[in-house]
């Protein structure tokens, strides 16, 4: 149906089908730049933003002794300058990214998995509030960095919970991939599980309490990287005209 994503789905259509260029004489909208993108070009471009954005912050706090090698909270790798505007604007850029990504899984599985809409509405809540957390330091406003990092944490952790739980069911995907998507998941609830607990108890517990978040933090970058082989070989002109729907490939490789 043309009207699955309402705004978004303009906004979507319009990102996909936009010409960066002049087209190919002949070409009839075919081969615009952005058209020609493989699909799981951005889910690398989200995994490696949002990697390199938080190991370049990590480096120079550490570098200038703003924070301890071992191990400050993410976030505290964003509180000074000079690695705090690199942080805020990276982290913002891969809140973008990763809203993209979660369109393109509910593109990908809109009409095969089970509370697909809802992880839709889950997984752009999440991406929303993970820029927000990035963008208010907890010096700022610690309110608003706390509630929009349990938010983004939380919806996330369901949005991955919902999609590897469909994906033992879809021959689309590789053992691999769900392995991946497994893992993920449970590693992630532990990590957010055990952070929650520790949390009443900061001061204590804060090394641990801040391994607990790297590790939620890898966790959500598995699962993203797990899409890489079930997107391999699709393009974003593939993504069809009519509701967004995405057609993926059916692969004849899988593990």
């Amino acid at each position: 149906k043309n009207s699955d994503f309402g705004l978004l789905g303009k906004v979507a259509m319009t990102l996909t089908y936009s010409k960066l260029g002049s087209s190919s004489s002949g070409g009839g909208g075919k081969g615009t730049i952005l058209a020609s993108v493989p699909v799981r070009v951005i889910t690398y471009m989200t995994v490696i933003q949002i990697t390199v954005v938080i190991l370049v912050s990590y480096t120079i706090a550490v570098s200038l002794g703003h924070e301890p090698a071992w191990l400050p909270m993410i976030s505290d790798c964003a509180i000074k300058a000079p690695e705090k505007f690199i942080f805020r604007y990276g982290m913002l850029v891969g809140a973008f990214l990763l809203a993209a990504n979660v369109l393109i899984i509910y593109a990908a599985t809109k009409d095969t998995y089970k509370h697909s809409k809802f992880c839709l509405v889950d997984g752009l809540v999440a991406s929303f509030f993970f820029g927000l957390l990035t963008a208010v330091n907890v010096h700022e406003n610690s309110a608003v960095h706390g509630t929009s990092a349990v938010i983004s944490f939380v919806c996330y952790e369901v949005f991955m919970a919902v999609i590897a739980y469909n994906g033992q069911t879809d021959p689309r995907v590789s053992k691999t991939s769900l392995n991946m998507k497994r893992a993920a998941t449970i590693g992630g609830a532990i990590a957010l599980l055990t952070l929650v607990a520790l949390s009443p108890h900061w001061g204590k517990h804060h090394t641990a309490i801040a391994v607990c978040e790297w590790t939620v933090a890898i966790m959500f970058q598995i699962f993203n990287l797990s899409f890489v082989k079930d997107l391999a070989g699709t393009r974003l002109e593939e993504v069809g005209s009519v509701g967004l729907s995405y057609h993926v490939k059916m692969q004849d490789n899988f593990v």
